[in-house]
């Protein structure tokens, strides 16, 4: 069957059939051919010894060098350049010959990076969240997301992870004004970040525990916020939980042990991206290890202890990024790395009823922002805040619109937007830029 046939029979299927039909979406993940070969091949790592594991790096490595440069016309150019011929590969310092990929390189050759070898399964577009300004679109694999997903459920079982355990998710998606939906191929409800508050709190912790959910999931920020309501609240979930899944922040340490404590269970994180080109398991508290199956990782010192991850991801044929350059900074420690480079926790909006917004759950993933080069949040009142922006010559006016539309489809009746084209932005005495500035008092 068609995927994206599938998908949109997954999207437009009323609720009530959704739970039907949950049973079929879900084999659909935990059966697929790819999921099944990548978490066959982690299941396993541990009868591989460190020399055979970096022998099949390499081969990846070098099966994505020579696939590269003789489907996509930007590394064929690029290698006949410098004069670099993939075939010959035999160590990892053997590709430093090859200049980084830089995000505004795939912007300036986005169709050369494109292949001309049709891809088995098909692409589809995805844009990273835009924390640095202009969001990023890719192209990758439809298969890489059942690939990864066997990366994710492999580094769940650390917490007791089972196929048939449920989850409930706290994540930004669009809800259609509901305060949750279902997700059968996730097995997972999906809950609304935007809409909790003490006024919804009851029927957040009712749904949960009809659901039976044994993993909470979802951005630290949100599930934090949730935890200190059912305090303040004096709530308990009837459902007895057996962890607790981040993803998608900065961990606030503080934050996170709240959490555990307050539901009494241990929880975990990994660290990935968008472009799909690196995935690292926490294996120790806020320490991580980029995995050798998912890609090739290097880190580029840039100061006495910071480091930028460059990574080249054997996950995608469509879009093929080879040592591509992040953006995100880590430390060394002892073997591992701790990451710096990501969402700020502490970066939210107040909703008309006390919510809290992070800025994750409101980044945007789409080309709306295409003529936009910078953009912030100010707000001073509860319900309400500005969006400032600083937008291009192609800009016309009638993308606010299209923007406004964009936000109320996730937020609206927590908070309104006055969108507003300015000619620069707001920065601290320090002269340091933040993306959201909050007058504010809050606890």
């Amino acid at each position: 069957m068609n995927k994206h046939f599938l998908k949109g029979i997954r999207d437009e299927m009323p609720e009530f059939l959704k739970y039907v039909a949950a049973p079929f979406f879900r084999a659909k993940l935990i059966k697929n051919r790819e999921f099944c070969k990548y978490y066959d091949l982690l299941e396993g790592r541990e009868t591989i010894n460190h020399e055979k594991i970096k022998e099949y790096q390499l081969s990846q490595t070098k099966e994505l060098l020579v696939y590269s440069y003789q489907n996509v016309p930007y590394y064929t150019e690029l290698f006949n350049k410098i004069k670099f011929d993939p075939e010959k590969l035999n160590s990892f310092d053997d590709i430093k010959v090859i200049p980084y990929l830089t995000k505004q390189i795939i912007r300036q050759n986005f169709d050369k990076l494109i292949s001309t070898k049709k891809v088995n399964g098909g692409y589809y577009i995805a844009t990273t969240g835009g924390t640095t300004g202009e969001p990023l679109k890719v192209l990758l694999d439809y298969d890489s997301i059942f690939q990864e997903n066997a990366f994710i459920y492999q580094f769940r079982k650390r917490l007791g992870y089972q196929f048939e355990d449920k989850l409930a998710t706290f994540r930004g998606v669009e809800f259609g004004g509901k305060l949750w939906k279902l997700s059968p191929m996730y097995n997972e409800l999906l809950f609304s970040p935007f809409k909790l508050s003490k006024l919804t709190l009851n029927h957040y912790v009712k749904k949960i525990n009809s659901f039976n959910a044994k993993y909470l999931n979802g951005y630290l920020s949100s599930l934090y916020f949730f935890a200190k309501l059912m305090e303040e609240n004096q709530i308990r979930l009837s459902v007895k939980l057996k962890g607790i899944f981040l993803l998608g922040e900065n961990i606030d340490v503080s934050q996170r042990q709240f959490l555990e404590n307050f539901f009494s269970v241990k929880s975990s994180t990994h660290y990935g991206q968008t472009e799909r080109c690196v995935i690292a398991e926490e294996l120790e508290r806020g320490l991580y290890k980029p995995n050798p199956f998912y890609g090739y990782t290097e880190l580029i010192k840039q100061s006495s202890d910071d480091y930028e991850i460059v990574s080249s991801g054997f996950l995608h044929r469509t879009m093929p990024l080879i040592r591509y350059k992040s953006g995100d900074l880590c430390e060394k420690a002892n073997g591992l790395i701790k990451i710096k480079g990501r969402w700020n926790v502490t970066d939210f909006l107040v909703g008309i009823n006390d919510e809290k917004v992070s800025h994750i759950s409101i980044n945007f993933h789409s080309d709306i922002l295409k003529n936009v080069s910078n953009y912030q949040f100010i707000q001073d009142e509860k319900g309400k805040a500005e969006l400032l922006l600083i937008v291009n010559k192609d800009f016309n006016p009638s993308e606010i619109t299209v923007m406004r539309t964009e936000m109320d489809r996730k937020i609206k009746g927590v908070i309104d937007f006055n969108i507003k084209v300015v000619d620069s932005l707001k920065l601290s005495s320090g002269g340091k830029f933040n993306r959201f500035i909050s007058n504010i008092k809050n606890d």
